[in-house]
């Protein structure tokens, strides 16, 4: 087996597949090394009791200009399917529901008084005029907002009803974490992606079916979990469990804990992004033999629940409203979990889950037990990194100091936006960056 290449990639989530198709298009000899026996990380989709379930990320943007230059690219536009525009978010236990795209909706939903919609358009447009110009995908950008925690800068600009019904279910729907926790930075970026009205997408074949289509172009050796790097002057030897790997350059490309352990000599600045924390969820998929009933009930994709209204839950998904080919029959639920249950529950057994969700749930689907067909628990121990003051800033200073000379290119989720954009991004750099050297070296 060959084991000598020009780059070699680490991890075969979306920032290393993004990155290696990149160089191999432009002719390096690439490799992925992955430790596991498929490519997509968390872009990661099932079939269980004949339904399609994405049982790590849930939906993609309209505005993520990588992902859907990826899916034109690959001509799979007819399976780039737009969600349910409908939403709700619960306040004093009753779901408020409206249409993401049409502003006027979230007024007469209930959810806020007419004061304070006007204070979030008039706000949130100030925002975006500020900001309009950042890329949404490269979270390094926005390292002048990264002064300031989410929850004491939105309750100043906002105030705290918008921050409590808006702002916190959002960032624990998405990421699992709450403001406290979280970069203003982060949320000045969610505004933006708002007020361009991208729109929410899903893949009708499951979201694994991207990276899929990544992995049929590049050379992946998987089952290979790699134990260590040592960097010499002209080579990077890659250690795994069974031979050795040597390269020119090596693309780190998994999470930050997985990348912390392999990586023996990491400057100053490494340690820091290395160092970054992730937020823990459990995605409990819950089929269901009926179609759910009931006015309020009948339109929305997802069902917020805010810190105030919350036990366990922060987020539930009705698949059949991302994409009615997703259930052949009844009803799929996606379940997630704030950031403090995910860490709580990560590894209780699946009978105590069932349990403790089961209740929470049967407020908003009074029926539930007596309608259920199957459930399936995923783990995610590692969820999202934690985009807590301070990351965008050290992003920044990475690739601002990151030498052209550099035999290690740190990528992934922590290196950008914490979401699928975001991490193939940071891919889609690192494998710029190297290549802005190879032809730097051509004659």
């Amino acid at each position: 087996m060959k084991n000598n290449y020009q780059v070699i990639v680490i991890g075969a989530g979306i920032a290393g597949l993004v990155a290696a198709y990149e160089l191999r298009k432009e002719g390096i000899d690439v490799v992925i090394l992955e430790s596991s026996g498929k490519s997509g990380g968390r872009m990661a989709t099932e079939k269980y009791h004949n339904t399609i379930i994405d049982t790590g990320a849930q939906f993609l943007s309209s505005g993520y200009p990588i992902i859907s230059g990826l899916i034109k690219e690959f001509e799979i536009e007819s399976e780039f399917a737009l969600t349910s525009p409908y939403c709700s978010i619960v306040k004093n236990g009753k779901p408020h529901t409206f249409r993401y795209d049409k502003p006027f909706s979230l007024l007469f939903s209930g959810l806020l008084s007419l004061k304070e919609w006007l204070y979030l358009g008039i706000k949130g447009k100030k925002l975006y005029n500020n900001t309009k110009l950042l890329p949404v995908n490269d979270y390094s950008a926005w390292h002048q907002y990264d002064n300031q925690n989410c929850f004491e800068w939105a309750n100043n600009y906002y105030g705290t009803k918008i921050t409590d019904y808006i702002i916190e279910p959002m960032l624990e729907a998405f990421y699992f974490q709450r403001p406290e926790e979280t970069s203003k930075a982060l949320s000045m970026a969610l505004n933006k992606i708002g007020y361009e009205k991208s729109k929410t997408m899903a893949l009708t074949g499951g979201i694994a079916l991207l990276p899929g289509k990544l992995s049929e172009k590049i050379k992946i050796i998987y089952d290979l979990p790699v134990e260590n790097i040592v960097v010499n002057h002209h080579v990077v030897t890659v250690n795994t469990t069974n031979q050795e790997y040597r390269a020119q350059k090596v693309i780190l490309a998994t999470p930050a804990p997985v990348a912390a352990k392999i990586f023996e000599q990491p400057n100053e600045q490494e340690k820091k992004l290395l160092a970054t924390q992730y937020s823990s969820t459990v995605t409990i998929s819950i089929g269901l033999k009926n179609k759910l009933s009931g006015k309020k009930l009948s339109k929305f994709y997802g069902l917020w629940l805010p810190g105030r209204e919350r036990k366990y839950i922060a987020a539930i998904a009705v698949e059949s409203r991302k994409s009615r080919d997703r259930v052949a029959t009844g009803e799929l639920l996606n379940v997630m979990l704030s950031g403090s249950a995910g860490k709580k529950m990560i590894n209780l057994k699946k009978e105590k889950i069932t349990e403790l969700i089961l209740e929470e749930l049967s407020t908003y689907f009074p029926t539930i037990t007596d309608n259920i067909s199957f459930i399936k628990i995923t783990r995610w121990p590692c969820a999202e990194p934690m985009s807590c003051l301070g990351r965008s800033k050290d992003i920044n200073e990475y690739r601002a100091k990151t030498a052209n000379n550099n035999r290690i290119f740190l990528a992934g989720d922590y290196m950008g936006m914490p979401f699928t954009e975001g991490a193939a991004e940071s891919g889609q750099w690192a494998a710029a960056k190297i290549l802005s050297e190879e032809n730097r070296e051509k004659p």
